[in-house]
């Protein structure tokens, strides 16, 4: 047994395995520094670029703010999903199988993710029927269950209310059948 160890060991290159595992760790600070750096310019971008020019729209203060956290949340989600595939490359993975093989799983996750392609579907319905906007007061309802208060965010999954008592409510968007909002004029 001793004998098998000592030859595991003579045949093991200790120097190529630390080359490999410094350059994927000096290439994961990398990925990580530019991801950081891409972030924070894409919220400058948002900042100063997007929200001034929502100003000089016909929109509300509110909807400026729903569009915006909007536009911020895609960002973060394109850049997590790029940040995701660059690591796993780095790491070696084979990341078209794993795709082709998520696809597949897709399908099937599909089946029990109705609920969230509900939330999705009508979270766009929502933002873009101008249901409700960010510093509204509503009350959504859906049958006997009735939530009220400010709107604080609106996202394609969920609603977020602060009520009277000061609590935030995260409301997915498939409970939302009936929005009464009482900050609307028209």
């Amino acid at each position: 047994m001793q004998d098998f160890f000592q030859r595991y060991f003579d045949r093991l290159d200790l120097t190529t395995i630390f080359e490999n595992l410094l350059t994927k760790v000096i290439s994961l600070l990398i990925l990580f520094l530019l991801f950081y750096i891409v972030k924070k310019m894409l919220h400058t971008t948002v900042r100063k670029i997007v929200k001034p020019s929502l100003k000089f729209s016909n929109r509300d203060a509110g909807r400026q703010k729903t569009i915006s956290r909007l536009l911020e949340n895609v960002f973060n989600y394109i850049l997590y999903f790029f940040l995701l595939y660059c690591i796993l490359s780095i790491l070696g993975l084979p990341v078209s199988s794993l795709l082709a093989g998520a696809g597949i799983a897709g399908v099937a996750i599909g089946m029990g993710a109705q609920g969230f392609l509900s939330d999705v579907i009508n979270g766009f319905f929502i933002l873009f029927e101008r249901q409700l906007d960010v510093g509204d007061e509503v009350v959504l309802t859906n049958g006997p269950i009735t939530v009220s208060g400010k709107v604080v965010s609106v996202g394609i999954r969920t609603t977020q209310l602060r009520g009277d008592d000061q609590a935030l409510h995260f409301v997915p968007n498939r409970n939302i059948t009936v929005v009464s909002n009482f900050s609307r004029t028209e």
